[in-house]
């Protein structure tokens, strides 16, 4: 029986076709995984699905129309867990994964002995029973992924959405989520549908895997009927194999490089520097002092730095290194005396950004800080992701700032997540010049 059905689903941003005529069904207590290179429309697929963004087509869950539901009658019926969770400040693990029970609770009312004992279960089937009075900022990366699986867990939906639901994960934790999600499956007959880039965990777990290809379903099936080494190597750019070992497929690449160089050149890159630990500007600013040295023209746009700052990369790059720099922002949102006004500022930055890379005239664009503003909706996030996507063919990208959006993430060639081990500030050092600035 069919639990989900997305019929002729499209998504476009500007002129740019992000999806195209995407149709499909999901049956009830089925495993599907969507597989696909990056930018094949894997995360943009799942969040259409999950009735999180505007499609054109139609989306049915249940025999309803997504759209017809109220919030609440869709959080009885799907949990979605992106790749980065917004994650509440100073939120223990027990609370946070209860709050998978908030769709179930009468309005104003209060969390029963059920929800309670639920919670707990699935705390000891992820392995974090232990953790539960911990906050979630103090967990590993990997322990924070088990509580966004135990959250959606806990919400004990029909149909689970999980968008790389192995991310930061060891080895054994991948084996173990995956394992329990399986469990959890079998019993309660939940369905699953998530997407992988791991092609050996999606041919091991899954129903059925759906391959992606520039916004569109290039085939879809069993695993051992998608899993072609031809088809492939085709898609993905690369020589691989696929294994019989056991009972699963196990894709990997040839014993030894080909004969026929495979490599490729591409005319631009677009980089993203993330994460909550230090060296995202600073590795962003080493590639303008490369591409300078390669007489490119290079310009830089700081979305939270003013002139006021006086930083010594801008000093160095505008003065020395004749870097066309733009230091238009007024400064993180918790130090602002005019959210309104920041937000002004932060949109004629975007303008003037959106001119630079339109321009051609740059073969390299870093947009320093760009998250924050994307992020708070000070800026489109669509609007950005089709300029770059449409950018001038030699325009190479660089964008930094924390909690980058997936939809940034998808349309990026590299992806450096930077974790903060420990940092001075913690011990009440201020910042330094010369080394933070």
């Amino acid at each position: 029986m069919n639990l989900f059905v997305a019929n002729e689903v499209g998504v476009r941003i500007e002129d740019v076709p992000i999806l195209s005529d995407v149709s499909l069904s999901v049956n009830t207590g089925e495993w599907v995984s969507i597989v696909g290179p990056n930018g094949a429309g894997k995360t943009t697929l799942l969040s259409v699905m999950a009735g999180l963004r505007k499609a054109s087509g139609s989306l049915s869950i249940d025999g309803r129309n997504i759209t017809d539901l109220t919030l609440r009658e869709r959080a009885r019926l799907l949990a979605y867990v992106p790749q980065h969770p917004e994650i509440p400040p100073g939120m223990t693990v027990n609370s946070y994964v209860l709050l998978g029970r908030t769709p179930h609770l009468r309005f104003l009312g209060m969390e029963g002995s059920h929800d309670f004992r639920l919670v707990e279960q699935v705390l000891e089937q992820f392995d974090l029973s232990s953790m539960g009075q911990r906050t979630l900022e103090s967990l590993s990366g990997g322990e924070l992924q088990r509580c966004h699986l135990a959250r959606a867990i806990a919400q004990a939906t029909p149909i689970v959405f999980l968008d790389e639901p192995t991310t930061a994960l060891d080895l054994g934790h991948q084996q173990q989520a995956l394992d329990r999600i399986r469990l959890l499956r079998e019993e309660h007959q939940v369905t699953v549908v998530m997407t992988m880039h791991d092609l050996t965990l999606a041919s091991q777990y899954s129903d059925r895997i759906i391959l992606m290809s520039k916004g569109r379903i290039a085939v879809e099936g069993k695993p051992a009927e998608v899993l072609d080494p031809i088809r492939l190597s085709e898609l993905y750019g690369a020589q691989v194999k696929v294994l019989q070992v056991d009972d699963h497929l196990v894709v990997v690449p040839p014993n030894r490089p080909p004969d026929v160089q495979t490599h490729k050149t591409a005319p631009s890159l677009v980089i993203v520097n993330t994460g909550d630990g230090k060296g995202k500007s600073s590795s962003a600013f080493g590639v303008v002092i490369r591409s300078v040295a390669r007489n490119w023209n290079v310009a830089v746009i700081q979305f939270l730095k003013s002139g006021n700052w006086n930083t010594g990369e801008e000093s160095v790059c505008r003065e020395k290194l004749g870097v066309d720099w733009w230091a238009i922002g007024e400064g993180f949102s918790w130090d602002s005396e005019d959210l309104s006004e920041d937000e002004a500022v932060a949109q004629v930055a975007w303008a003037h950004a959106k001119n630079c890379i339109a321009s051609g005239e740059y073969q390299l664009v870093v947009l320093d800080e760009v998250t924050y503003p994307a992020n708070w909706g000070w800026i489109s996030k669509e609007e950005l992701v089709s300029a770059v996507i449409g950018r001038p063919e030699k325009t190479n990208i660089v964008m930094t700032g924390r909690d980058a959006p997936p939809e940034f993430v998808e349309i990026a060639d590299t992806v450096t997540e930077m974790h903060n081990v420990k940092h001075a500030y913690e011990k009440g050092i201020l910042a330094k010049k010369g080394i933070d600035y």
